[in-house]
């Protein structure tokens, strides 16, 4: 009996905490600076943007899902479906090298294979007055 007991108790604080509202937040040592791969990526897949977390100058960099360069192309090689067991089979080989010369022999590719998506703009804040001192050794 005790041990029901026990087990139920246990449930039931288990599915208490579990329901708790937990604040979530990410928390860095640095502004990310100028570099991009630093920046904090945001979006839901059609709208984004590159957050940068500066103190002084923010810089969030905004993107939208029908901005790209180039023109509509096709993407697709359909020789690519019969050449694929074998670059597969290479690859699983270990023969990375092999597999890509192969795919670039067999696979005429005729177009840009994918165009690069492009920012929108740039949306920059001042905060005056605000500003972060750089500590030794810290990274993002």
């Amino acid at each position: 009996m005790k041990e029901i007991l026990c087990a139920a108790l246990l449930g039931m604080t288990t599915i208490a905490t579990a329901q708790q509202e937990k604040e979530l937040k990410l928390w860095y040592r640095q502004p990310a600076g100028s570099r991009w791969e630093n920046a904090l990526p945001v979006g839901n897949g059609r709208l984004g943007a590159m957050v940068y977390g500066n103190v002084e100058l923010e810089n969030i960099q905004l993107n939208e899902g029908t901005v790209w360069s180039g023109s509509p192309n096709r993407n697709d090689y359909p020789e690519m479906l019969s050449a694929l067991p074998e670059a597969r089979r290479l690859i699983f080989e270990g023969k990375q090298a092999e597999a890509q010369k192969y795919l670039e022999q067999t696979v005429k590719f005729s177009q840009a294979s994918g165009q690069m998506f492009e920012p929108v703009g740039s949306l920059r804040l001042a905060f005056d007055g605000q500003r972060v001192t750089a500590r030794a050794g810290a990274g993002r």
